[in-house]
């Protein structure tokens, strides 16, 4: 073996690292002068004398401290690692780590996990592939809970993001050994997912979930690990606002990440017991969270009392409180209903001779109409005409492909950018590391931050859920035709005015210059229920009606007859047996006992709230009870 021996004038002793910035600094010298050795010879024979140069070594295979530095010439050989001085520790590397792993990642994300986890001794913590490994899925599994759960990362990250370095924000900006530090994004998201807080209950700040066991924590499991690293605990039920993905108003199995969330509870005698939250619940209805609204002005009447404020910043602060809508988190299928002929007749009040309505008459109203989308259903659109928009009538197909393909490279950026990753490592992984990683390397599963804003903004605008077969269904529908597919996502112009047609239909037009015809209008109830209206029935045939309606999950809204009551009831239970359409965008259900009965709209059952309520009626074993959380006795 060819070993060679040199002696440098570094001086290790007195140099510190005071701040991360530094270690980048000095790293990025660091970085050159390993490429100009590897090109040469693979052994350590040439070293910068620079002082403030961070290598140490090895004598005789055996690591060598910088405060032992001077009494040591340093030798290299073929086993040669790589020595860092952190701020408060020593690492190693292996040189062959260095090249196939660490030389494929940004040098912000290298020297966090060279420096993660640092000790205060003189210990030298030699970290190879493995150890890198599973940090860097670690990180992927923490950011990813951080940001899905809205709570703060552990110190370490928190240095971080104090210098503007955004760890691990995006892939694109991770794996890339020339990436800049990610600064700001495009992608905030602009709907809080939870209600202003002096609407939530005591329920959706309390840490305990109800189900027919017995009271549970909640916690996120991404990883399948039961949360390993301690990161996914829920801080209060309110977070799981944040897993209704088709915004309907519960958590269940039709949401993205259902199948992730875990109880963590205990049995009578104190052990820990894990399940999965569909194990124990089908549903969970969020507006069971939510406060009156007397409740919730009381509360911020009490907070308020002490801010000394003037009256008439009272006013409008208490004006502001008391307009919010908790339920406009949800979707607007389960918020907002038909007008009525009542409210048709105030409408067209407003009207001038020609029936056109200035929207700045529609103070305090929010309207919407039905809008087909990509995938070829029919979806509310909220109509904006309290904002402002630069949107030009020759420019708005333009400017909405722009803004959609720039989301469009962005997430693809971020998909390539780990394929690369993984796909390059592969080719020089070990069969210990492919053993222990090589599911999670074949097939990665975490995303980055940027990737779940991304995924939020593609819903909200589309109206679809996310998957790469979406995303690029929308790219080919905008190739195809730019201006139909612009007008098929979320609007984002805003409306001028409102024109009342004779026959009954309605006329927008928008500061863009489109004008579109629509044959009826929504009003927002101002709350949400339990079913969501079905607006394709609306555009469906009488023909596809009768062929593809499931009775069982349709309702209609009926007057009961002794009462007087307006109730839902599933066509079933009506006994509908024909469904006919009226001229007037009503429906006639002739059912088997031959009623007639005229309905304006048909609604999906969102929960069988009966079935939950009979399985928690099931009695429950004592041994399948959950019990509080032993206390802990210190001695």
């Amino acid at each position: 073996m060819d070993i060679k021996s040199f002696q440098t004038n570094l001086d290790l002793i007195n140099f510190k690292f005071d701040k991360y910035t530094d270690i980048i600094k000095q790293n990025e010298e660091i970085s050159k002068k390993r490429a100009d050795i590897y090109k040469t010879d693979r052994n350590f024979h040439i070293i910068s004398e620079n002082e403030s140069e961070n290598y140490i070594g090895i004598k005789n295979n055996e690591p060598i401290t910088s405060k032992k530095y001077k009494d040591y010439v340093i030798y290299s050989d073929n086993k040669d690692l790589l020595y860092y001085q952190g701020s408060n520790a020593y690492y190693a590397t292996l040189k062959d780590t260095d090249t196939n792993l660490l030389s494929k990642i940004s040098l912000t994300d290298k020297m966090f996990l060279l420096n993660k986890n640092d000790i205060t001794d003189e210990k030298i913590t030699i970290k190879d592939d493995k150890y890198f490994m599973q940090k860097m899925i670690d990180d992927m599994i923490i950011e990813q809970t951080s940001f899905m759960l809205d709570t703060k990362l552990d110190q370490s990250y928190d240095v971080w993001h104090s210098l503007g370095f955004g760890r691990n924000y995006s892939y694109a900006n991770k794996f890339s050994p020339d990436a800049g530090n990610y600064k700001a994004d495009n992608y905030s998201n602009q709907n809080p997912l939870i209600p202003n807080s002096y609407y939530l209950n005591s329920y959706a700040n309390s840490n305990l979930i109800d189900t027919k066991f017995g009271k549970a924590e909640l916690f996120l499991d991404l990883a399948d690990n039961n949360d390993k690293l301690g990161v996914g605990t829920f801080s209060s039920n309110s977070q799981l606002f944040r897993f209704d993905s088709d915004g309907n108003g519960f958590v269940d199995k039709n949401d993205d990440y259902f199948d992730k969330l875990k109880i963590r509870a205990y049995d009578k005698d104190g052990n820990e017991i894990i399940k999965k939250l569909s194990e124990v619940v089908d549903s969970i209805d969020l507006k069971d969270f939510i406060d009156s609204k007397s409740n919730a002005i009381k509360k911020w009447k009490e907070e308020v009392s002490s801010y000394g404020w003037d009256e008439k910043t009272y006013e409008e602060q208490l004006n502001i409180i008391s307009s919010y809508n908790p339920y406009s988190i949800f979707k607007p299928e389960v918020r907002y209903e038909s007008l009525s002929q009542n409210d048709l007749n105030e409408l067209s009040k407003l009207a001038d001779k020609d029936g056109w309505i200035d929207v700045t008459s529609l103070q305090g109203i929010d309207l919407a109409y039905a809008k087909k989308g990509i995938d070829g259903n029919y979806k509310l659109n909220e109509l904006n005409y309290l904002g402002i928009s630069n949107n030009q009538a020759n420019s708005y197909a333009n400017e909405q492909y722009a803004k959609f393909n720039a989301l469009y490279e962005d997430y693809m950026a971020e998909i390539n950018a780990l394929n690369e990753f993984f796909n390059s490592y592969k080719q020089v992984a070990n069969d210990e590391i492919m053993a222990e990683f090589g599911a999670f390397i074949e097939n990665p599963e975490f995303k980055s931050t940027i990737m779940l804003q991304i995924e939020r903004e593609f819903t909200s605008a589309t109206g679809l859920k996310f998957s790469l077969e979406n995303l690029q269904k929308v790219k080919d529908s905008f190739e195809q035709d730019r201006t139909n597919t612009a007008n098929m996502l979320k609007d984002t112009d805003v409306l001028t005015a409102i024109r009342i047609n004779k026959n009954g239909t309605f006329t927008l037009k928008f500061n863009s210059g489109r004008e579109i015809n629509v044959n009826e209008l929504y009003k927002d109830s101002g709350k949400a229920f339990d079913i969501e209206l079905n607006l394709n029935a609306k555009f469906m045939s009488e023909i596809e009606l009768n062929q593809n309606l499931d009775l069982v999950v349709s309702l209609a809204k009926v007057k009961d007859e002794i009462t007087g009551n307006i109730q839902t009831k599933p066509l079933k239970e009506l006994g509908v047996e024909i469904i006919k359409k009226l001229s007037n965008n009503k429906f006639i259900l002739q059912t088997n006992d031959n009623r007639s009965i005229i309905i304006d709209q048909l609604y999906t059952k969102l929960n069988d709230k009966e079935k939950d309520q009979n399985s928690n009626k099931n009695q429950i074993d004592d041994k399948e009870k959950f019990y509080p959380k032993p206390l802990k006795i210190w001695a």
